[in-house]
C-alpha cells in the first residue's frame, strides 16, 4: 500500500483503489497552510480515506481549524500526540512522513479530487462484490430483490457524489445569461421544459431540467388528467422522451385516455367500445351499443397520432425511486435521451425498508429527497403527483393549500414548484339544493337557489392550477378548461374546441 502501513482493522482490500499519496499530500498540504482545506471542504470528507488514520487525521485537523485556531503541528500535537490511533503507524512521527510528502497546499484539491475518485472505487466495487455474493448464494434473495437493492446503492452513490457539481458564480451566470439570451430570441421566456399549457409555461418559464415538481390535489380532481396532458404535450413540443409511471392505472388504462382526448369521444367509449343505446321508456339508460365505423376511425386516428408523441409509461405497481432511476438512467444514455419524469403519484411510490418501519412520513420524507436528487442526477425535471389530505373538504372555501400536502412537509422543502389542482364544479354539484329557513322571505331564497344554481352552471368545465410556490417567479391562479367526459385540461386560450394536443 505505497510503503504505508494500514492499522489492522482497516477493511481494505489489497488490491482495492487508494491513493496514500494524495491522502498524505492534502493532510501536509492543509498543516503547512490552511487554506489548503478550504479548497477541499466542501466536498471531502474523512470517510473518503483508505487509510483510517489518513481519514482520522483529517477529521482532527478539520476540528482544530472549525474552532478557530490555526491548524499547525504545534497545534495539532496536543490532541493527537498519545491517540492510540496513531499506534499502528509509529506515532505522533507519522507527522513527519506526511509533511514531508507535501508539494504545496494548492494541491490540494486536486489530492483531494483523486482521494474520492478512489473512494467511489472502492463502494463500487464493494456494491459489485455485494451483488456477486447474493446471486452466487443458493439460498439467498430472489434475483428481482438483487436489483432493487443494487439500484438503491446505486442511487445513495449517486446522491453522494452531487456535492462535486461545482461551478464558480461568474461561470453560472453565464449559463444564466445565455438561456435568458436564447429564451429572449424566442420570444417566449420559457427556459425549462415546456409543459404544453401556455399560462402556466409563462408563470412557471416552464420546468427547469433537475428540479422537482409537485402536482396535487383532493380525488377526482384530474391529477392523472393533467399529468398525462403534460406529458404528452411536453413530448411533442420537446421530442424528446417522458418517462410516466403510473402506480394506480395501467399502461393500458393511460392510454385510453389519450385516446380519448384526441379522438374526442368520452373515456368510457373508449374503454368499452360502447356507447348508450336508445333510453328505456321510464327514462332510464337503454343497453349500451358497439362504436360505429366512424367512431372507430376516430379512434384510429389518435392510435395514428399518437406515434409522434414519445411518451413511456411504467406501470410495475409500488417501485422504489432506485427502480425508477435505472429505467430512467438506461433512457437518458440511450440515443434519444430523456426529456421528463412524470411520478403518478408520489404516495404509491415504496421506500426502502428502513424508513417503511418508520412510518409514512419518513418514507415519503425519504422518496421526497429521493425523486430530487434523481432529477439531479438525471440534469430532467420531475413531475410528481400527490393526493391533499381531508382537511380541505371541512373548510367552506375548498380551495386548496400548501398546508394541505399529504403525509410530508418534505414534499413541501424539496419541490421547487407546487401547483394546486381544483375544480369548484365537483364540489358544486355535491351541494345539496337550498331549502327554506323558517324566517327567511320568498325573495331572499329565490336569491339562494338562483346562486347555487348559478355556481354549478359557471363553473361546469373550469378548473384552476394553483401556484402555492414558484421559484422561478410569482404565486397565482392559472385558469384552465376541463372536459369531464374525456378527462382532458386545456388553456382558456384554446378554446374547448381545440386539439388535444
Amino acid at each position: 500500500m505505497n510503503g504505508i502501513i494500514f492499522p489492522p482493522n482497516a477493511e481494505i482490500m489489497p488490491d482495492a483503489p487508494v491513493n496514500i499519496q494524495a491522502e498524505m499530500g492534502v493532510l501536509g498540504g492543509i498543516l503547512m497552510n490552511n487554506r489548503g482545506y478550504e479548497l477541499v471542504c466542501d466536498f471531502l470528507e474523512k470517510r473518503h480515506f483508505a487509510n483510517s488514520v489518513n481519514g482520522w487525521l483529517y477529521g482532527e485537523i478539520e476540528k482544530v481549524i472549525q474552532s478557530g485556531v490555526e491548524a499547525t503541528p504545534v497545534t495539532l500535537k496536543a490532541r493527537v500526540e498519545n491517540a492510540i490511533e496513531l499506534d499502528a503507524v509509529g506515532g505522533f512521527s507519522y507527522l513527519t512522513q506526511i509533511l514531508m510528502s507535501q508539494p504545496g497546499w494548492m494541491a490540494c484539491r486536486d489530492f483531494g479530487h483523486a482521494i474520492r475518485d478512489a473512494w467511489l472505487r472502492r463502494e463500487l466495487l464493494d456494491i459489485g462484490a455485494m451483488a456477486k455474493s447474493r446471486a452466487m448464494s443458493a439460498e439467498g434473495s430472489a434475483p428481482e430483490e438483487i436489483i432493487d437493492d443494487l439500484e438503491q446503492a446505486l442511487l445513495t452513490l449517486g446522491k453522494d457524489r452531487g456535492d462535486q457539481r461545482l461551478t464558480s458564480l461568474t461561470s453560472a451566470m453565464d449559463q444564466a445569461m445565455e438561456e435568458a439570451s436564447a429564451a429572449a430570441a424566442r420570444g417566449d421566456g420559457i427556459i425549462g421544459m415546456r409543459t404544453g399549457f401556455q399560462k402556466l409555461d409563462e408563470e412557471t418559464s416552464g420546468l427547469a431540467p433537475g428540479c422537482f415538481y409537485l402536482l396535487a390535489g383532493r380525488p377526482s380532481m384530474g391529477k392523472t388528467g393533467m399529468g398525462v396532458g403534460i406529458a404528452v404535450r411536453a413530448a411533442k413540443i420537446s421530442r424528446k422522451p417522458i418517462l410516466y409511471w403510473s402506480g394506480e392505472m395501467d399502461a393500458k388504462s393511460i392510454s385510453a385516455r389519450i385516446i380519448s382526448a384526441h379522438s374526442r369521444l368520452p373515456l368510457r367509449w373508449v374503454l368499452t367500445g360502447t356507447k348508450p343505446g336508445l333510453r328505456n321508456p321510464d327514462g332510464s339508460e337503454g343497453p349500451r351499443v358497439p362504436l360505429n365505423q366512424r367512431e372507430w376511425d376516430r379512434i384510429f386516428m389518435a392510435r395514428k397520432a399518437a406515434e409522434q408523441v414519445p411518451v413511456v409509461v411504467d406501470d410495475r405497481p409500488a417501485i422504489s425511486v432506485a427502480q425508477l432511476y435505472g429505467r430512467a438512467r438506461r433512457m437518458a444514455r440511450s440515443k434519444a435521451g430523456l426529456g421528463m419524469i412524470v411520478v403518478d403519484y408520489v404516495g404509491l411510490m415504496r421506500g426502502t425498508p428502513t424508513t417503511r418501519k418508520q412510518g409514512k412520513y419518513a418514507e415519503v420524507s425519504e422518496i421526497s429527497s429521493d425523486l430530487l436528487a434523481l432529477a439531479k442526477s438525471l440534469n430532467v425535471p420531475v413531475l410528481g403527483l400527490q393526493q391533499l389530505n381531508r382537511g380541505v373538504e371541512g373548510r367552506d372555501d375548498k380551495h386548496p393549500t400548501m398546508a394541505d400536502l399529504r403525509d410530508s412537509g418534505n414534499l413541501e422543502q424539496d419541490a421547487s414548484g407546487i401547483f394546486l389542482l381544483y375544480r369548484d364544479h365537483y364540489y358544486a354539484q355535491r351541494d345539496p339544493e337550498p331549502t327554506k329557513k323558517a324566517a327567511e322571505s320568498m325573495d331572499a331564497f329565490s336569491q339562494r337557489v338562483d346562486a347555487w344554481h348559478e355556481r354549478i352552471r359557471s363553473s361546469e368545465g373550469k378548473a384552476e392550477i394553483i401556484i402555492a410556490k414558484n421559484r422561478q417567479g410569482d404565486c397565482g391562479t392559472v385558469p384552465m378548461l376541463f372536459n369531464g367526459p374525456t378527462t382532458w385540461f386545456r388553456d382558456v386560450v384554446e378554446g374547448e374546441d381545440s386539439a388535444a394536443w
